[in-house]
């Protein structure tokens, strides 16, 4: 088990709060039901046992194909297993007897199978099928059935807008044949879409529009979904709609309850432990995560128990029960961790480094707090690359536009440039507000880190000390120099005048063979006694650093031990001199640490400088030891380069085990540093 020492001189005790801690967002939409065949066909609901007792009589036909899938929907909510196993069975004697309804049927039931267990990219490559196949067929309604699937995919892949693309297009179709139902569908999608894109007024105008459509079959699921859908969407409107989003609620479990739907009963109690939640009615909350929790285990919804445990360790983190929040909170993470869902990973890592810094252990907190960052990283460059790879697909269909344009009219060549331009201004724009919101992020992150170094400096003593310290070491500093000029310019000079003298006699004498050799010892020795000057010069303060700076001095340190690799990065213009001096004396100290007492065979010293912050790694092989039974004060090496890190307003953080090496690593505020010295 690694240890980290960090030096810290203030700790906050955190207090939870709603709106610090409750940003679960999530779409619970069934929108992979809504256009499977069960869902639009206007059938009565077909007794199962009475499906399963003709398929003794049934021959390889077009029949048996629609036997199969009518069997598989009534297993779909509650028994997908079986479910897909119907639906594989339709789809290959579909393609045995080339019957396009068929095949379109199956991909529209299959691809919600696959969508239900996350395998967002296998049910996009089979909806895309379908739509080959209706499209051969020329079937105007499958095809649009297909692209609302494929808008589903690409919806649950956070690709909003191609999403949105496919769902126009759907939208137009059924507005055109003034289909109600299949219009309440689509709106009832596109109320979730934008309320994705966090665009609410339009999502609950949507929702309404859905709910309306949907009302003529008031105990449909479908009409309890977009009740669901639209109280969600109620909750986020600045005010929340409470009292509407509760109403809607109540009615789609009712109406679940009667249909014996488990999936859309799961995610209305998640939907009332939301809203409990937001209103702090906490006890109500918990019931209703709670409720979801036991529903699951005939759902086996796996995001679902990632929601509704989360749901429970906020409620028990408001009632300051750390313990359990902490238990559900590394459940969430293992579940996470094991179906790769990272937006559930980073709010477990979240809590979990929140209830690390409510125990007051900051080293936990780091930990959790980095493994966060991580992911919200990863995260953030998935879309990052989406994006991009999207405005290149554009791109490059554009591009294609242009070329086959050109082949066709000539006259259209102005235009077709035009639109190319306008392409490659948009992927500048993107690229350019990405950039943006990267910095705007990073700037938050630095304003953060900030905040908490300003608040451990707040006492009194601790600024006289880390006054006296700097002086001290300023005056250290400057003794060195003038040591180093006097031994160099002062005795150096003097030796160097006697072994010129001394040359001069040799020249002028005539001595014998014996006198010769004792001569030329005595020439050698006063060598060695200048070249081991300059070297104690150059150890009190190597020329190098005064007259080229710290890369050079380091670059000259490092380059006189084989077993030392660094590695330097940025621009040193930005330090003042007290910073480069400090800096190369605490990594020489590090650096001969690790010879005398690690016995380490490699070192690797980092050094990397940006405009608001300078970071030193020195990394070894050694042998390793334990950071809790190291005294500071009786270790003159560390309480050394603790002191100038201190003067400097720095932190230290040092890893090591025995028998693993040692890292330790030292960040540097430099603009706080700058004006902390200017101020002296």
């Amino acid at each position: 088990m690694e240890i980290k020492v960090l030096f810290l001189h203030k700790f906050i005790v955190y207090q939870p709060t709603i709106k610090d801690t409750f940003k679960m967002k999530k779409s619970l939409s069934i929108l992979f039901f809504l256009f499977a065949g069960y869902a639009i066909q206007a059938q009565s609901v077909i007794n199962l046992d009475s499906l399963l007792k003709l398929l003794p009589k049934t021959l390889q036909d077009t029949n048996t194909v629609n036997l199969y899938i009518n069997i598989g929907q009534q297993y779909q909510i509650n028994q997908p297993q079986l479910a897909r196993h119907y639906y594989l069975k339709a789809g290959n004697l579909s393609r045995k007897l080339h019957y396009p309804l068929g095949f379109c049927r199956y991909v529209a039931n299959y691809s919600a199978i696959l969508s239900m267990e996350g395998k967002y990219d296998s049910a996009l490559m089979l909806d895309f099928d379908g739509l080959n196949v209706a499209e051969k067929w020329n079937n105007k309604l499958w095809i649009h059935k297909a692209y609302f699937n494929i808008g589903g995919c690409y919806n649950y892949q956070l690709q909003y807008e191609k999403a949105l693309s496919y769902y126009l297009k759907v939208e137009k179709y059924f507005e055109e044949i003034d289909n109600h139902r299949y219009l309440g569908l689509v709106y009832d999608v596109l109320q979730v879409l934008y309320r994705k894109l966090n665009e609410y007024s339009k999502a609950v105008n949507y929702g309404e529009r859905a709910v309306n459509l949907l009302s003529g079959k008031p105990t449909s699921n479908e009409y309890a979904d977009a009740l669901i859908n639209l109280s969600n969407s109620y909750m986020k409107v600045t005010p929340p709609q409470t009292k509407k989003a509760m109403k809607g609620l109540t009615k789609a479990l009712q109406i679940v309850k009667k249909n014996k739907n488990f999936y859309l009963e799961e995610i209305a109690y998640i939907e009332f432990g939301d809203l409990y939640y937001q209103v702090r009615e906490m006890q109500k909350a918990k019931y209703f995560y709670t409720q979801a929790l036991m529903l699951n285990k005939k759902t086996n919804y796996k995001k679902g128990i990632c929601f509704e445990k989360q749901g429970l360790a906020y409620c028990e983190l408001y009632y300051n029960n750390f313990q359990k929040a902490e238990k559900l909170a590394h459940e969430v993470l293992i579940l996470a961790n094991d179906k790769n869902f990272m937006k559930e990973k980073e709010r477990a890592l979240s809590m979990l480094a929140e209830l690390e810094l409510v125990k007051h252990n900051y080293i936990g907190y780091r930990i959790f707090l980095r493994q966060r960052d991580s992911v919200s990283y990863v995260i953030m460059n998935d879309q990052i690359i989406r994006t991009i790879k999207d405005k290149e697909t554009l791109y490059e269909t554009e591009k294609q536009q242009i070329q086959i344009g050109l082949l066709q009219k000539d006259k259209k060549i102005q235009s077709i440039y035009i639109i190319g331009l306008i392409v490659i201004a948009l992927l500048i724009l993107t690229i350019g507000s990405i950039l943006r919101h990267n910095l705007n992020r990073k700037k938050q992150l630095i304003e953060k880190d900030a905040e908490l170094k300003s608040q451990r400096i707040s006492e009194l003593e601790k600024e006289k000390i880390l006054t006296a310290t700097q002086a001290i070491l300023v005056g250290e500093e400057n003794e060195r120099k003038r040591l180093a000029r006097d031994l160099h310019d002062g005795l150096g000079g003097m030796l160097s005048v006697v072994k010129f003298n001394f040359l001069n006699i040799k020249g002028n004498l005539v001595l014998q063979e014996k006198d010769v050799q004792v001569f030329s010892n005595a020439i050698e020795m006063l060598d060695d006694s200048i070249r081991e000057l300059r070297q104690v010069a150059h150890n009190l303060m190597p020329e190098s650093l005064i007259r080229y700076g710290l890369k050079a001095a380091l670059n000259d340190f490092c380059g006189c031990i084989d077993i030392v690799k660094l590695h330097f990065f940025g621009e040193e213009k930005l330090l003042i001199e007290q910073f480069k001096v400090a800096s190369f004396r605490i990594i020489q100290e590090l650096v001969n640490n690790a010879i005398k007492h690690a016995a380490a065979t490699e070192i690797n010293v980092q050094v990397i400088i940006e405009p608001d912050r300078m970071n030193i790694v020195v990394h070894d092989n050694g042998k390793g030891f334990d950071p809790s039974s190291i005294d500071y004060s009786q270790t003159n090496g560390l309480n050394s380069i603790q002191m100038r890190i201190e003067s400097l307003n720095g932190t230290m953080s040092l890893l090591s085990q025995p028998g693993r090496g040692t890292e330790i690593e030292i960040d540097f505020t430099i603009n706080s540093s700058k004006k902390s010295s200017q101020n002296d």
